[in-house]
């Protein structure tokens, strides 16, 4: 079994939807379904490595995405291209830079696509 799960909320929207989404699949991967996780829109900050918030909000959600990783979730960046251009590239560990086409494709194969 596979899910895909694409986050497009900001890190810090009301009722924390990054924090369900990260937390649904770690809880996944630990119960053996397989993960893509793809960050886009909004959710974009968080696959960049300096994120600069350190909020504990951020903290957690890096944290998650970090635990993910160790589990074997796959975790794709979508739209880097439309951050400014002032915005560090330099990508999380583990996390790559995707396109839509991957987007589609990874979907296509899913059991379950879930957005955030």
């Amino acid at each position: 079994m596979h899910w895909t799960l694409i986050i497009k909320s900001h890190p810090d929207a009301d009722g924390n939807p990054v924090l369900q989404a990260l937390r649904m699949a770690a809880s996944a991967l630990a119960d053996e379904i397989g993960i893509s996780i793809f960050l886009t829109q909004d959710a974009l900050p968080l696959a960049l490595a300096d994120g600069e918030d350190r909020s504990p909000r951020h903290l957690i959600q890096r944290d998650l995405l970090a635990e993910i990783r160790e589990l074997g979730g796959e975790i794709r960046a979508v739209g880097l291209e439309w951050l400014p251009r002032d915005a560090a590239r330099q990508l999380l560990e583990g996390v790559v830079s995707a396109g839509m086409k991957e987007l589609v494709r990874v979907s296509k194969m899913s059991d379950q696509v879930i957005t955030y």
